[in-house]
């Protein structure tokens, strides 16, 4: 202190004050509590006399210290010692000094008792920190944001009574303002705690488990604390509103903050802030970051939401805060909207204001559609809408201007592209103003979509209500309750407000509709006229290698949303659009034709025309994708429907030729036909196979709803759809259109085969029609499928082998659907065109000198691809069919294992076919037990040829960890995991009583060697990649699952050390997927150890891996749940583990415990509170009647304990415990 109060050098001081913060936190029980708060009040009190002559980060480093004693004092004051600090603060934000320390200080407290990642580590339990933001955030916070807000209102009042200020008295206010907006903007991101027991026990968690991993449906999950106790945690700050998409709602904040939040004046005055911060850039004093952080704040007010902030005595009065609130949010977003709309997008720094304002925009439209009204008309609660458009009258206003704020966006857009500025914009970054303007595009496109959605459901909702209600004896008096007896206006028609907002939102979509079309239509114009990457729209756009209709999925699916509101003017414009394009089209073709008929073709040259074709085949493109997303959902299953706003259109069309929807398909198909017959003409070097490409995603997509469509699908149906596309049996022209696309695939094929993905999107609507049986059968009953068959069969050495795969999986699913000598007679073609490549390479005589000539390797994997396209194609209609071949290529297979070697391309191959084979074939069709034991047999030799070829290439596949060598291992990861899983189809374990025993040991005795392959091939370094890790917790929980006798039986003890092993490290795993298989193997193990037992066979070294592991699992398990990281969702599956092991080894769980008391603070109090947890656990354990049950079980193979009994006492164990554990 002495240090820091004479010293004359800033860096002294700086680390003189580190020094004091550190002993504090360190010594404050030796200290102690008046000797602490002395010495802040005087680093308080000098701070406040040096304000201005403290060097900044000085008096920073000063007022964080004088934070950190203040929080770790916290919890031995006083209510009054508290609220004498706080309001000492209070005084200081209040009495202007520049600099504040009030507010510096106020900033450090805010983020020391927030608990993120800002926080101090104090070295204290948990608890403590926990209670000290309960105790803040209830009393004392709102003081600090009552001052801030107070300075707010004053400097206002200063910067409006003087117009004409000077500039120190402009740079005053500015600071001012912007350190109050600091206090405001971190309370109004502040994450609250909640009374809800849940939450609570959330807070004691902390963060979610996670980890890299693929986007799959049992992936990380985010679980949002109330108290985030992790180190990666941050509160919310600067650009994070913007930035990150997990933080784009307001906190929930209690009912205590109403007041404050819900003012009239309050609402209003932040709107007044950002015009006045402004208006500050004006003034060479001007501090950045004021405009900012007001247009944070008013990002996060524009989104309060919850039923606590909201509630009132009555349920009009608290329909009637939120129409207050609304309209004060909608006045301000109002004013914003239109100095966006004024604003030259393409000037610097309008990034900043326009997201923000789309933030705003999105935040308050998605608040206002989740909470439901309390007000009720005729019984019925109002709709949010409804309520928006009673109450307040700017409604229809707000959501028009926003409707023009979207158009306006794409107009901006569309104008940034043809300025001459994105002439000079850097190649390395591509347009970046484009880019943020699409980006807000995307925002409001989504929160538009909430709308559209909401009323569409509120629309099915009542047509299903009027449905129930038809023979109802309806009262002529309605009924109504409050917002004020429904406004005192004779109450509020729901279907008409409705009805209303739906013609606007259709009037607003046409608008909207156009302006998107504009846009894209000037996209293609840029990228084909312009010869470098600089004119294209974008960099980001550049760098993405997926298809159009993957990478604007989102914008292509609110067009579709946009122009099912009309469909009757977005089918006309669409259906001209691609006209007047095709005929165009056509029209330039025509004149290269007859150029080339004259002669004339040289000396003119087709520069110009090329430009001319391309510009319209790109255009031509987006058309079609727009169409193709307006006509049809995705997906192909037969729960995928034609839209009901298309049929209603199309009924309501005079004849066929006046319906827009059979026109616009019928263009698509005469545009293919168009672009294949010039394919094999003189002009084929103009033609786009991208373009054909889009049109057969286009068929692929439409395709399998709309042809020979089931009529008893449908309430109604047009009868122009009925005629174009429907069965001809009755009058439709469905099956000519099946065998026109049949006859677009063979000339594709003739004239494209070298365009991969052309190719591959061909087969696509292969596929995609095959899943519809009645169009499938119309396919194969027609006279060009056979020749089609026999055509491609014969010709796929001229095809690219990457499409072989596909090609075999579509004709072996539509052949399912031919009369039986038809199939036969298929799939013996696609059998012969499989084994051929295989069986005549392995029968040649110099095979073993020749194996590894790139020819003969080169036949093999593609043969091999083609196998695993066949299997991927098995159903119910083949099996027994794919089931035949897999028995005549196992020879092969085995043989390829064993000329091969470690790291070759075909061993990896043919472990994909056996994977692919373990996951679609079904063991149970088979036709007995022979042939059940024979296809185990088959599995196992290859997995032991397998494991041979590893061995003996010397070198572990697990060395490796590059991409090949990680795809290798899980596949044989997959392949074992897919064996078990099949079994288990028709089995509950290897117990049951449904399988034959001997089937049932061969295929125990094939999935214990496959684990024993596993890990003799694969080290520990490559199982810890995440991916891999996953897949291997999958398949040992499962094989614990249904296994375990099997694997007691087979597995050798140096392998029963490497499971162990894994369940060790898995119980503490920062992956969710893991831990929670994890929990559930050591369950089950557990559960058959404690009731079946080992048995007196057992061998003594088997007892004592598994004894010993038992420990070790049960240590690690207590050690992750009293102080890792630990997510609440599960606590079932840890805790049944947990309790399974206690019971195995109640003597160890006493130990452990007893381990982590003598870890924990010398306080009597934090000893006794654990022990008597500790104790009231095992009393609760002990009445439990899950573990009754497990107990007094006979079952072969024991069900593990319900995790859901144990929720509870578990919950109550942990909290207590980690509480007092959890130290920072």
């Amino acid at each position: 202190m002495v240090v820091v109060a004479n010293s004359q050098v800033p860096t002294t001081m700086f680390f003189a004050l580190r020094g004091i913060k550190e002993a504090v936190v360190s010594g404050y029980v030796v200290i102690g509590t008046d000797a602490a708060l002395a010495l802040r009040d005087d680093l308080f009190q000098m701070a406040v006399d040096n304000c201005r002559t403290y060097a900044p980060f000085v008096l920073e480093s000063l007022c964080w210290t004088v934070a950190v004693i203040t929080k770790r004092s916290w919890g031995d004051l006083s209510e009054e010692r508290r609220a004498a600090f706080v309001q000492t603060i209070c005084d200081d934000i209040l009495r202007h000094t520049t600099p504040c320390i009030g507010i510096i200080i106020a900033k450090y407290l805010l983020d020391e008792i927030s608990g993120g990642s800002k926080c101090s580590d104090l070295h204290v339990p948990w608890e403590f920190h926990y209670a000290c933001k309960v105790s803040f955030e209830r009393s004392y916070m709102p003081r600090l944001f009552e001052a801030s807000l107070k300075v707010l209102h004053r400097q206002l009042q200063r910067s409006l009574g003087e117009p004409q200020v000077k500039p120190g008295s402009s740079q005053t206010i500015t600071y001012e303002r912007r350190s109050a907006l600091h206090i405001a903007e971190k309370v109004l991101g502040w994450t609250f705690t909640s009374p809800d027991a849940d939450k609570v026990i959330d807070a004691s968690f902390g963060q979610a488990k996670g980890g890299a991993q693929s986007n799959s449906v049992s992936g990380q999950r985010n679980i949002a604390s109330d108290l985030d106790d992790s180190d990666d945690a941050d509160t919310q700050n600067g650009s994070s509103i913007f930035n990150d998409e997990t933080q784009n709602r307001t906190p929930l904040f209690p009912h205590s903050w109403q007041p404050l939040l819900l003012n009239r004046d309050v609402l209003g005055m932040f709107f007044s802030v950002y015009d006045a911060a402004v208006n500050d850039q004006m003034h060479i004093f001007f501090s950045p970051g004021s405009s900012h952080l007001a247009l944070q704040c008013l990002t996060q007010l524009s989104g309060i939401r919850g039923k606590d902030i909201f509630n009132a005595p009555s349920p009009g009065e608290s329909d009637s805060l939120r129409i207050e609130y609304a309209q004060i949010i909608m006045k301000g977003q109002l004013r914003l909207i239109r100095q966006v709309c004024a604003t030259d997008l393409s000037s610097e720094g309008s990034e900043g204001i326009v997201m923000a304002t789309t933030q705003m925009i999105r935040r308050f439209i998605e608040a206002q559609l989740d909470e439901r009204p309390l007000t009720a008309t005729n019984g019925q609660r109002l709709h949010s809408l409804t309520l928006l458009a009673a109450g307040v009258t700017e409604t229809f206003e707000y959501f028009n201007e926003v409707g023009k704020y979207i158009s306006m966006l794409l107009r901006a857009a569309s104008g940034i592209l043809e300025s001459d500025v994105i002439q000079h914009i850097d190649e390395d970054f591509g347009d970046m103003d484009n880019y943020f303007v699409m980006q807000a595009f995307d925002e409001l496109a989504s929160a538009w979509s909430s709308v559209i959605n909401e009323i569409r459901e509120w629309s099915y909702m009542e047509d299903v209500s009027q449905a129930h209600q038809q023979n109802a004896d309806h009262s002529s008096v309605s009924s109504a309750t409050d917002i004020s007896a429904v406004l005192s206006r004779g109450g509020v028609d729901d279907q008409s407000v409705m009805r209303s907002f739906m013609q606007f939102l259709t009037t607003a979509a046409h608008l909207i509709r156009s302006d998107y079309i504009q846009l894209r239509m000037l996209m293609c114009e840029d990228s084909v006229h312009s010869s470098d990457s600089r004119s294209n729209v974008s960099a980001v756009d550049q760098c993405i290698l997926a298809k159009d209709f993957v990478v604007y999925e989102d914008q292509l699916q609110f067009f579709a949303l946009l122009s099912r509101l009309d469909t009757r003017t977005s089918m006309d414009r669409l259906h001209e659009s691609l006209c007047s394009r095709c005929n165009a089209l056509q029209n330039e073709f025509g004149r290269l034709e007859s150029k080339i008929k004259s002669g004339t073709f040289a000396e003119s040259g087709g520069k110009s025309s090329q430009k001319a074709i391309d510009l319209l085949h790109e255009q031509i493109h987006w058309i079609v994708l727009l169409i193709g997303h307006v006509l049809a959902d995705s997906g192909t299953s037969e729960r995928v429907l034609i839209p009901q706003p298309i049929i209603d259109y199309s009924a309501s069309c005079q004849n066929i030729e006046h319906d827009m929807v059979v026109q616009n398909i019928m263009a698509i198909f005469k545009l293919l036909q168009f672009e294949l017959d010039s394919s094999s003409s003189e002009l084929a070097a103009y033609v786009s196979p991208l373009l054909i490409e889009t049109l057969y995603w286009a068929l692929g997509r439409i395709g399998p709803i709309y042809l020979l469509f089931d009529h008893s699908d449908y309430r109604t149906m047009s009868s122009s759809l009925a005629s174009a596309f429907g069965d001809s049996k009755t009058g439709g022209n469905g099956q000519a259109v099946v065998r026109g696309i049949l006859g677009f695939v063979r000339h594709t094929f003739d004239e494209w085969s070298s365009e991969e993905d052309l190719l591959h999107m061909c087969i696509s609507v292969l596929k995609n029609l095959s899943q519809r049986p009645n169009i499938a059968q119309e396919i194969t009953q027609s006279p060009l499928f056979s020749p089609l068959v026999l055509y491609l069969s014969n010709n796929m050495g001229q095809i690219p082998e990457s499409t072989h795969s596909s090609i075999v999986e579509a004709l072996a699913l539509l052949a399912c659907y031919s009369h039986s000598a038809d199939h036969s007679r298929s799939f013996s073609e696609l059998k012969e065109l499989i084994t051929r490549g295989i069986a005549t390479t392995l029968a040649n005589e110099n095979f073993s000198s020749q194996c590894h000539d790139h020819r003969v390797v080169s036949t093999l994997l593609d043969s091999l691809d083609m196998m695993d396209g066949l299997l991927s194609a098995a159903n119910f209609r083949n099996m027994d069919m794919i089931f035949e071949v897999m028995f005549e290529m196992h020879p092969a297979l085995v043989r390829l294992l064993s000329v091969y070697s470690g790291g070759d391309e075909v061993p990896c191959r043919t472990i994909q076919v056996l994977e692919s084979a373990m996951r679609y074939l079904d063991i149970s069709s088979l036709a007995d037990n022979d042939y059940m034991l024979r296809f185990s047999h088959n599995v196992r030799e290859i997995l032991q040829q397998y494991h041979v070829l590893k061995q003996k290439s010397g070198v572990p596949l697990s060395s490796s960890t590059d991409v090949d060598s990680l795809n290798e291992t899980t596949t044989l990861i997959s392949a074992v995991s897919y064996l078990i899983r099949n079994e288990m189809g028709f089995a509950a374990n290897e117990a049951s009583q449904s399988t034959n025993k001997a089937v049932s040991d061969s295929y125990g005795e094939t999935e214990v060697f496959g684990l024993y392959c596993i890990h003799t091939t694969v080290s520990q370094e490559q199982l810890q990649v995440p991916n891999v890790l996953r897949g291997y917790m999958q398949l040992l929980s499962e094989m614990i699952q249904y296994r375990t006798p099997s694997l007691l039986r087979w597995l050798p003890l140096p392998v029963w050390n490497s499971v162990v092993a894994m369940l060790v490290k898995g119980a503490d795993s920062e992956i969710y997927d893991v831990c929670r298989r994890t929990y559930e193997a050591i369950s089950k193990l557990g559960a058959y150890l404690k009731v079946v037992g080992l048995g007196g066979d057992a061998p003594e070294e088997l007892k004592r891996v598994l004894s010993t592991g038992i420990k070790q699992m049960l240590s690690r398990l207590l050690e992750a749940l009293l102080y890792s990281p630990f997510d609440a969702e599960l606590v079932e599956p840890a805790g049944a583990a947990l309790v399974t092991l206690r019971l195995i080894d109640p003597e160890h769980f006493q130990v452990c415990f007893r381990e982590l008391l003598s870890n924990v603070s010398p306080s009597s109090a934090f000893a006794e509170r654990l022990s008597a947890t500790l104790t009231k656990f095992n009393a609760e354990l002990e009445n439990s009647e899950s573990i009754r049950r497990l107990l007094a079980s006979t079952d072969l193979i024991p069900d593990s304990i319900d995790g859901t009994t144990l929720r509870q006492p578990l919950f109550e164990f942990l909290v207590n415990t980690r509480a007092v554990l959890r130290i920072k």
